[in-house]
Protein backbone atom coordinates (compact mmCIF):
# COMPACT_ATOMS: atom_id res chain seq x y z
CA UNK A 1 0.00 0.00 0.00
CA UNK A 2 2.99 2.32 0.44
CA UNK A 3 3.66 2.73 -3.33
CA UNK A 4 0.08 3.91 -3.87
CA UNK A 5 0.43 6.51 -1.10
CA UNK A 6 3.70 7.76 -2.56
CA UNK A 7 2.17 8.07 -6.04
CA UNK A 8 -0.83 9.90 -4.59
CA UNK A 9 1.43 12.32 -2.70
CA UNK A 10 3.33 13.17 -5.90
CA UNK A 11 0.07 13.65 -7.78
CA UNK A 12 -1.46 15.93 -5.12
CA UNK A 13 1.71 17.99 -4.79
CA UNK A 14 1.50 19.10 -8.41
CA UNK A 15 -2.22 19.83 -8.23
CA UNK A 16 -1.70 21.99 -5.15
CA UNK A 17 0.44 24.21 -7.35
CA UNK A 18 -1.51 24.01 -10.63
CA UNK A 19 -4.97 24.65 -9.15
CA UNK A 20 -4.32 28.22 -7.91
CA UNK A 21 -2.30 29.00 -11.03
CA UNK A 22 -5.23 27.84 -13.18
CA UNK A 23 -7.67 30.06 -11.29
CA UNK A 24 -5.34 33.05 -11.65
CA UNK A 25 -5.03 32.35 -15.38
CA UNK A 26 -8.82 32.10 -15.74
CA UNK A 27 -9.42 35.54 -14.24
CA UNK A 28 -6.50 36.99 -16.17
CA UNK A 29 -8.03 35.79 -19.45
CA UNK A 30 -11.50 37.02 -18.50
CA UNK A 31 -10.19 40.52 -17.81
CA UNK A 32 -7.46 40.87 -20.45
CA UNK A 33 -8.04 38.24 -23.14
CA UNK A 34 -8.65 39.53 -26.66
CA UNK A 35 -8.36 37.83 -30.05
CA UNK A 36 -8.86 39.75 -33.29
CA UNK A 37 -6.12 38.93 -35.81
CA UNK A 38 -7.86 40.49 -38.81
CA UNK A 39 -8.44 44.09 -37.71
CA UNK A 40 -5.81 44.29 -34.94
CA UNK A 41 -8.27 46.14 -32.72
CA UNK A 42 -7.11 44.48 -29.49
CA UNK A 43 -5.34 46.76 -27.04
CA UNK A 44 -1.83 45.97 -25.89
CA UNK A 45 -2.05 43.49 -22.97
CA UNK A 46 -0.72 44.61 -19.59
CA UNK A 47 2.81 43.55 -18.61
CA UNK A 48 1.55 40.84 -16.23
CA UNK A 49 -0.64 39.16 -18.87
CA UNK A 50 1.83 36.40 -19.79
CA UNK A 51 3.01 35.65 -16.23
CA UNK A 52 0.62 32.72 -15.53
CA UNK A 53 1.53 31.06 -18.81
CA UNK A 54 5.26 31.52 -18.22
CA UNK A 55 4.90 30.24 -14.65
CA UNK A 56 3.03 27.15 -15.85
CA UNK A 57 5.70 26.41 -18.46
CA UNK A 58 8.55 26.75 -15.95
CA UNK A 59 6.58 24.74 -13.39
CA UNK A 60 6.06 21.94 -15.88
CA UNK A 61 9.73 21.92 -16.79
CA UNK A 62 10.86 21.98 -13.15
CA UNK A 63 8.50 19.18 -12.10
CA UNK A 64 9.53 16.98 -15.01
CA UNK A 65 13.22 17.51 -14.21
CA UNK A 66 12.49 16.70 -10.57
CA UNK A 67 10.59 13.54 -11.54
CA UNK A 68 13.46 12.50 -13.81
CA UNK A 69 16.02 12.92 -11.02
CA UNK A 70 13.85 11.00 -8.51
CA UNK A 71 13.05 8.09 -10.81
CA UNK A 72 15.87 5.86 -9.54
CA UNK A 73 15.23 5.89 -5.79
CA UNK A 74 11.64 7.18 -5.43
CA UNK A 75 9.99 5.67 -8.47
CA UNK A 76 6.40 5.83 -7.23
CA UNK A 77 6.62 9.47 -6.14
CA UNK A 78 8.19 10.26 -9.50
CA UNK A 79 5.30 8.55 -11.29
CA UNK A 80 2.85 10.65 -9.25
CA UNK A 81 4.73 13.82 -10.22
CA UNK A 82 4.52 12.96 -13.91
CA UNK A 83 0.82 12.05 -13.79
CA UNK A 84 0.04 15.17 -11.74
CA UNK A 85 2.01 17.39 -14.10
CA UNK A 86 0.17 16.05 -17.13
CA UNK A 87 -3.25 16.43 -15.53
CA UNK A 88 -2.33 19.82 -14.02
CA UNK A 89 -1.21 21.14 -17.40
CA UNK A 90 -4.50 19.95 -18.88
CA UNK A 91 -6.49 21.68 -16.12
CA UNK A 92 -4.45 24.86 -16.63
CA UNK A 93 -5.15 24.79 -20.37
CA UNK A 94 -8.85 24.12 -19.76
CA UNK A 95 -9.16 27.06 -17.35
CA UNK A 96 -7.16 29.33 -19.64
CA UNK A 97 -9.40 28.55 -22.60
CA UNK A 98 -12.47 28.77 -20.39
CA UNK A 99 -11.52 32.29 -19.40
CA UNK A 100 -10.58 33.30 -22.93
CA UNK A 101 -13.59 31.96 -24.85
CA UNK A 102 -16.05 31.62 -21.98
CA UNK A 103 -17.34 28.37 -20.49
CA UNK A 104 -20.53 28.33 -22.58
CA UNK A 105 -18.56 28.46 -25.84
CA UNK A 106 -16.01 25.90 -24.66
CA UNK A 107 -18.38 22.95 -24.21
CA UNK A 108 -20.89 23.54 -26.99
Amino acid sequence: MEPLKSTRDGFYLTLKIYAPLSIISYFNEVKNGCFDPFTNSCPQPPPYYYLPLIAAMFLTLALMINAWSLRSHERDFSKGLVLGTISGAFVFFLFMMGGFWGWDNLFT
